[in-house]
């Protein structure tokens, strides 16, 4: 093991998470190393894909989705950053060359898993990553943040750690588990774990009979009582003791967790013929085979293989001549073609299985940065999380996007010189910020933006946010004044802010929702949970974190007395109620939006109360803000009173 006493960041596990998260905080000047008890890198991936390597889907975010098993809202904000495209632009870069196959998936032009494996470990190498070969006994801990890893060979001193030993699929590639209880002494929920993609072993002793026999365009079906689990048309096996394929590797990933005892499962083995057409299907068949024994009689119907094992399970006997199938019999043949039984009693087990169903929490990790919420400098990243998808690309997508977000955040923070803490008290200390207060209508976008772009600044439209959650209730059918509902909808949404070419854009769980937050409705739903100290709690970080990382014109209700209250300059914008009003209401013309001046002038002073008389964060000025009255000044000229003014508070 290479001796290494001190790093910026120690990647614990040398898979695909691990070396994108290497890598991604290398390449953003931390000093990185990865501990890995594999004797060779990347053993996992080396063997995904048959060897080929399936690095990801080349499909949309709501297809992405869509064959997300588990973690699927949780995942949105990395995905959202690091998605399909981004992996395959990075791989590319790289020099791996990739194309696309049936399904979508992606696939190196080579055919050649090691290919997508030499890349990553010569590009972690170009970028200085370190490795030492050794077992991580544990991550230490002092006061809640993280101080250093204890190996099998010594301690390595650092301010970040990020975990992804992957789960415990494939044990043989060094996937043991040993993530799982590391997380567990740090204080962390670990969901029960299963084998997931994954063979499944059936009671029918006839499945040996027909072992090796493939089926295409089939239909296999699982339910739980009336519920039916999972219904698909597609490809499957027969194995020595039960079922293969693509099929039964999603359906294993469906059930996983659930007692088999409870499932009845079938084959539609005809499912382009309904039951009526099929019946007279049978019976044309056996019109034209009338004087052979049944046993020989199904060949047009079914693979050889198969014929006797219908032939059994049918109760009709092997000898008897067709012409004398009774309607009965006939009838019971039809039910198996359409309804193969399947009795699941087990699966093929962690050897056999291609991902983890279960893992670490993910309701006590970061989204955004995949930090731990309950140890600082602690990020967690790939299978060891309970985040897991179907076959085609989606877990190694898993990975690649929690690997980056976690390296992505971890690199800044050694560049911010926090050692692995985040500040805990009001302050934002380390990049000029600008503050815009004020009423609606006073301005406060139109100029920010310019302000902003005449110092080369980060724009933050924080209205957008609340916005953001406004839509989120409307969309949800749920009473905006409800604070009880609002609250439970925090839990299952992500918002956040994304920048393209220095346009700022509004995500709703991964969605840009830039346009339609907008409508004059989704404004009134933003004052009115902007009002919920919680709603405000859940996105106070999240302002705070951008201005930390950027110098930032930020505008909104509280910015310069609650946000960022030791921005070097404070603005509050305002103007006379009907000049805001006339103002908003030539907007709405503009747009082809019928209004009526005196119930916009209504609306505005309805929501001036509001956020003036509120409990929490009530809109007013900074005790040493200045107030820019823009009632009778044009756009021109109160955007470079406030760059006048900046200029002077800043001192640049």
């Amino acid at each position: 093991m290479t001796a290494v006493k001190r790093t910026d960041i120690v990647v614990v596990g040398g898979g695909a998470a691990g070396y994108i998260s290497a890598i991604i905080a290398a390449r953003n000047g931390a000093g990185v190393t990865i501990a890995d008890k594999a004797k060779r890198p990347l053993m996992k991936l080396r063997i995904s894909g048959k060897g080929r390597c399936n690095l990801t889907n080349n499909c949309t975010d709501r297809e992405f989705f869509d064959n997300i098993f588990r973690g699927d809202k949780f995942l949105r904000s990395a995905v959202s950053r690091f998605g399909p495209s981004e992996i395959m632009e990075f791989f590319e870069e790289l020099g791996v060359p990739l194309k696309t196959e049936r399904g979508r998936r992606v696939f190196p032009v080579s055919d050649k898993a090691a290919d997508v494996a030499e890349a990553l470990i010569g590009e972690a190498e170009r970028c200085g990553v370190r490795t030492v070969r050794g077992e991580v006994v544990r991550i230490l801990t002092d006061g809640g943040k993280v101080t250093g890893v204890q190996t099998d060979g010594g301690v390595i001193d650092c301010s970040a750690v990020i975990l992804a030993t992957g789960g415990r699929s494939y044990p043989g590639t060094g996937s043991t588990g040993d993530g799982y209880r590391i997380a567990r002494e740090l204080g962390h929920t670990v969901t029960k774990t299963y084998p997931a993609l994954v063979s499944l072993r059936c009671s029918e002793d006839w499945c040996s009979e027909a072992e090796g026999l493939s089926l295409r365009n089939v239909t296999l079906t699982c339910r739980e009582g009336k519920k039916t689990l999972f219904s698909e048309m597609g490809e499957m096996l027969f194995t020595r003791d039960g079922i293969s394929g693509p099929l039964v590797l999603t359906l294993s990933s469906v059930i996983a967790g659930k007692d088999y005892s409870g499932l009845k499962t079938t084959i539609d083995l005809k499912p382009s013929l309904d039951r009526a057409t099929l019946d007279k299907r049978v019976l044309r068949d056996m019109s034209a085979m009338s004087n052979r024994e049944f046993k020989n009689s199904l060949g047009d119907l079914l693979p050889k293989s198969l014929i006797p094992v219908i032939v059994k399970l049918s109760g009709i006997s092997p000898e008897k001549k067709v012409n004398g199938i009774t309607a009965d019999e006939r009838s019971r043949l039809t039910d198996l073609l359409k309804e193969l039984p399947l009795t699941i009693c087990g699966d093929g087990g962690w050897n056999d299985a291609i991902v983890t169903a279960g893992g670490i929490a993910t309701k006590e990790i970061d989204p955004k940065t995949m930090e731990s919420k309950l140890v600082s400098g602690l990020y967690i990243a790939g299978e060891v999380l309970d985040a897991d998808g179907a076959t085609g690309g989606y877990n190694l997508t898993i990975a690649f996007s929690t690997g980056h977000a976690a390296g992505t955040a971890a690199a800044e923070r050694i560049s911010e010189g926090l050692s692995a803490e985040k500040e805990t008290d009001n302050t934002v200390k380390s990049m000029k910020a600008i503050a815009i207060d004020g009423p609606a209508g006073a301005g406060k976008s139109s100029i920010a933006r310019r302000v902003a772009k005449e110092f080369g600044f980060i724009y933050v439209d924080t209205g957008a946010l609340y916005r953001a959650i406004g839509l989120s209730a409307i969309r949800s059918g749920i009473d905006v004044h409800d604070r009880a509902a609002v609250i439970g909808l925090l839990a299952g949404i992500d918002v956040d802010l994304a920048y393209v070419n220095g346009e700022q854009k509004v995500l709703l769980c991964g969605e840009d929702v830039s346009g339609e937050i907008r409508t004059e409705a989704v404004s009134m739903a933003a004052s009115a949970v902007s009002a919920l100290p919680e709603v405000r709690e859940f996105l106070l970080e999240l302002q705070r974190d951008l201005a930390r990382r950027n110098d930032v014109v930020m505008d909104g209700r509280d910015i310069g007395t609650v946000v960022l209250p030791d921005a070097g300059c404070k603005i509050f914008l305002t103007a006379t109620a009907e000049e805001r009003a006339m103002r908003r209401y030539k907007e709405l013309k503009a747009k082809g939006i019928y209004a009526v001046y005196e119930a916009v002038l209504e609306d505005l002073k309805k929501r001036d109360y509001d956020d003036s008389h509120r409990d929490i964060a009530p809109l007013k000025l900074a005790d040493d803000g200045i107030e820019v009255d823009t009632t009778e000044i044009d756009l021109d000229e109160a955007v470079n009173r406030v760059v006048r003014i900046a200029k002077e508070r800043l001192g640049i």
